[in-house]
C-alpha cells in the first residue's frame, strides 16, 4: 500500500461504509459532499436489506413493461422524453442487457454482494454496539392477483437456484405472520435473509463513528476541477475556491457520479432514478415486517415504530419536484393492498423525494478507475444503497490496501463503458 491519504466524494451511505473500511486500515480519510449532510437519498429510501434483490432492473420484459407504465400517469415508472445523448447510450445498454444471459450471470455477483453486507452489517452492530433498528425477520412480497403472484414464484424459484431461501406462502400464512394487519393479498413469497432497518440512524451513527475516529467531512462542497499529472490525479478544486490533495481518490457521488467520472477521463453510464417516500409517526397498524405491493412496486417498511412507504422511478434528470401523480399512485397503491388505511391517513406527511444513481444493466461501478492510476469508485447501486454498500466499500478498501478483493468480478468494473 503506497497510499495513506484518502479523499472521498460523497457522503451518502456508499462512502460513508467505504471511509469506515479504509478509517479501520489505518488510513487518513476526507470526505467532500456537496450538500449538507442531510439531503442525499440515503435518508429517505425504504431500509431494506435484500439478498432476495438478485434480478437486476434490466431484465427481460421490463421495457414492454416500461412502455405501458408511461402511458399511465400513477404508474410505478416513468421516463421523461428529452434530447440528451447520455440518456440515449443509457437506453441502448438498458435494452442491450435486459436478456436472460444477463439476468444468469449477474444473479450470482449480486447474490454475494447482498449476502456479504448482510453478515458486515451483523458485524457493524455488533462490534461498534450501534444501533439502528436492523431487524432479520426476513421480506414479504405481497401479490394480489394471480399473475403476479405466478412472477413472484417464478423470482422465488430462481432465487432458490442460487441459494439465497425463499418460500411461497397463502394468504393465511401471511396472516399468520402480521395478526394485526388486515392485507388484500392472495399470497406472498418469503425471504428470510432479508432484513430492514432505520436509514438515518444507520447514517447518523456512522457519521458520528468516524468523526470520533479522524475522518473529516467537508460539507457544501462541490468538485469542479482536477489537477493531474502521470496519469494520476495531484489535486481537486472545488466550487469555493479550495484545493484538496490526497494520494488516492473515490467516486461514491450517487446520481452525480457520472458527471465527475467525465471529469476523471471516463465514462459511466448513468441516469438519476427519483424515488418517493412518506413516514407515517403514527400509522393505522405497524406491521412486524418489511414488505413490497409487488404489483405496484411500493414498499412498506416499520421504523422505531413509525412506518415508511416508498417507491416509484422516474428517469427525469436531476429534477427533484415533486410529481403528484406519482405520490397519488403510492398512496392509493398503500389503500388497495392495506384496507385499513385510508388515502386521509396518508395525507399531510412530508414528502421524500431522492435520486438513485441507476446504471444501464443494473449493476454497481466498483473498483478501479482505469483512467487514472489513483481513482476507485464505489456508485451506481440503483435502489439498493442500503445493501450494497457495506460489501462495496469493503471491495475499495481491499483494492486499496491488498492490492484484491474476493468479492471483486467484472461485471462491476467501473470501465464497462468507458470503452
Amino acid at each position: 500500500m503506497e497510499s495513506n491519504r484518502v479523499i472521498i466524494i460523497g457522503a451518502g451511505i456508499a462512502g460513508l461504509f467505504t471511509a469506515y473500511y479504509l478509517n479501520r486500515r489505518g488510513l487518513e480519510v476526507s470526505i467532500l459532499d456537496k450538500g449538507t449532510g442531510k439531503d442525499n437519498c440515503s435518508y429517505g429510501n425504504a431500509g431494506m436489506i435484500v439478498p432476495s434483490h438478485i434480478i437486476p432492473l434490466s431484465s427481460p420484459g421490463i421495457i414492454s413493461k416500461g412502455l405501458k407504465w408511461m402511458l399511465e400517469p400513477e404508474s410505478p415508472f416513468y421516463i421523461r422524453p428529452r434530447l440528451s445523448l447520455d440518456l440515449l447510450k443509457w437506453g441502448w445498454e438498458f435494452k442491450k442487457a435486459s436478456t436472460d444471459d444477463h439476468v444468469k450471470r449477474a444473479g450470482p455477483v449480486l447474490r454475494d454482494l447482498l449476502m456479504a453486507s448482510r453478515e458486515l452489517l451483523i458485524n457493524f452492530e455488533s462490534e461498534e454496539n450501534s444501533s439502528f433498528g436492523y431487524e432479520k425477520r426476513g421480506l414479504l412480497m405481497f401479490c394480489n392477483t394471480e399473475k403476479g403472484l405466478k412472477k413472484e414464484i417464478e423470482a422465488a424459484e430462481i432465487a432458490q437456484q442460487l441459494g439465497v431461501p425463499a418460500e411461497v406462502l397463502t394468504a393465511d400464512q401471511v396472516k399468520g405472520m402480521e395478526p394485526d394487519l388486515d392485507l388484500n393479498i392472495i399470497g406472498a413469497t418469503y425471504y428470510p435473509k432479508d432484513a430492514h432497518l432505520h436509514p438515518g440512524s444507520l447514517m447518523d451513527s456512522l457519521k458520528k463513528l468516524l468523526v470520533s475516529r479522524g475522518v473529516t467531512f467537508h460539507w457544501n462542497t462541490e468538485i469542479e476541477e482536477m489537477d493531474q499529472s502521470g496519469g494520476k490525479i495531484k489535486s481537486l478544486h472545488s466550487s469555493d475556491g479550495n484545493e484538496w490533495k490526497a494520494d488516492t481518490y473515490i467516486l461514491c457521488a450517487g446520481a452525480w457520479s457520472a458527471g465527475i467520472a467525465k471529469k476523471f477521463g471516463t465514462q459511466m453510464l448513468m441516469q438519476a432514478g427519483k424515488g418517493y417516500s412518506i413516514t407515517i409517526e403514527e400509522p393505522v397498524k405497524r406491521p412486524l415486517n418489511c414488505g413490497i405491493f409487488a404489483e405496484r412496486k411500493v414498499t412498506m417498511t416499520p421504523m422505531f415504530g413509525s412506518l415508511r412507504f416508498a417507491g416509484t422511478m422516474e428517469i427525469v434528470g436531476t429534477d427533484t419536484r415533486i410529481n403528484r401523480a406519482k405520490m397519488n399512485g403510492l398512496k392509493k397503491s398503500v389503500c388497495e393492498y392495506l384496507p385499513e388505511f385510508s388515502m386521509n391517513d396518508l395525507e399531510g406527511h412530508p414528502v421524500w423525494t431522492g435520486l438513485r444513481p441507476c446504471s444501464p444493466d443494473g449493476m454497481p461501478y466498483v473498483g478501479a478507475v482505469s483512467s487514472l492510476k489513483n481513482v476507485y469508485a464505489s456508485t451506481g447501486h440503483a435502489m439498493m444503497g442500503m445493501s450494497l454498500a457495506p460489501s462495496c466499500g469493503k471491495i475499495v478498501a481491499d483494492l486499496i490496501t491488498e492490492g484484491k478483493s474476493d468479492l471483486n468480478h467484472s461485471l462491476i468494473n467501473p470501465n464497462r463503458f468507458a470503452g
